[in-house]
């Protein structure tokens, strides 16, 4: 999405305030269990911010991606602005099709073509 730099300041805000809000929630039922946190998604663009939503089995590790056993959903969501731009990344799987690795090269890629369409254009 593009936009003036006043509307993508409002959605950035946003997106801050997910984070700061939600970066550590974690809701139990009698069979499953849900956890929210913030994805560390490192310095892409002018800013850049993640969430991660697991769902699972009770008992389940749902904090550690590298020990996905008993995780039924996986999710991460990205925004990073890039200028006058603002890309909005989802990343889901269930388990064994799910690589939290991709996460991080998708929004790389996707930086990488902003930057690369606004030099060109």
């Amino acid at each position: 999405m593009s936009g003036t730099s006043r509307e993508l300041s409002a959605l950035e805000r946003a997106a801050k305030a997910v984070i700061r809000h939600c970066g550590r929630i974690t809701i139990r039922t009698g069979a499953s269990r849900e956890i929210i946190r913030k994805l560390s998604i490192g310095r892409l663009g002018d800013g850049a911010y993640g969430i991660r939503f697991r769902s699972g089995l009770v008992n389940s590790k749902l904090e550690s991606d590298s020990h996905m056993s008993g995780m039924m959903i996986a999710t991460d969501i990205v925004i990073v602005r890039v200028g006058n731009v603002l890309i909005a990344l989802e990343h889901d799987g269930n388990v064994g099709e799910f690589d939290p690795a991709l996460t991080r090269t998708a929004a790389e890629l996707a930086v990488a073509r902003v930057q690369e369409a606004a030099q060109d254009g």
